[in-house]
């Protein structure tokens, strides 16, 4: 059996980005504009809107400008469609992404809240989501059967 190399939480932040994952921070800003777009607090609904930067700002806690810089960084990486002073609308790649981030943040929240037995589980979900795989996150959703 080989080894396992330790790094610190930060070395494997790095080793995940370096695979073409986003950091915390973009997950959470995409993950909130897909919210914003579907015009609900679930994400759920199928009708699309633009966002607002100003919006944006205000949900997640941040300057205006703080999320003008995100949306364009999140527009090179082809997630939305961004113009300065302009609206957000998401691309078919930020859509998926955005979906999946909902998604993942209500299986970890269920899971968290079925594990523990009480429903104050929001600020922990919110801090271990991003360092989740796919696959676990998967293998939450079936242990909870699927109430994410």
């Amino acid at each position: 059996m080989a080894e396992k190399e330790f790094l610190t939480d930060s070395g494997y932040a790095g080793e995940v980005r370096k695979n073409g994952g986003m950091t915390p921070a973009a997950e959470d800003y995409l993950e909130m504009i897909c919210r914003l777009a579907r015009s609900d607090e679930e994400g759920k609904s199928e009708t699309m809107r633009p966002v607002r930067i100003c919006e944006l700002a205000e949900e997640l806690h941040v300057s205006p400008s703080s999320a003008s810089r995100m949306a364009q960084a999140m527009a090179l990486r082809g997630f939305v469609d961004f113009k300065r002073y302009g609206f957000i609308t998401l691309t078919p790649a930020g859509l998926e992404m955005g979906d999946y981030l909902i998604r993942r943040h209500r299986v970890v929240l269920a899971f968290l809240e079925w594990l523990r037995g009480d429903h104050e589980c929001f600020e922990e979900a919110e801090r271990i989501e991003h360092h989740l795989s796919r696959r676990t996150v998967e293998a939450m959703e079936k242990q909870i059967g699927g109430e994410g």
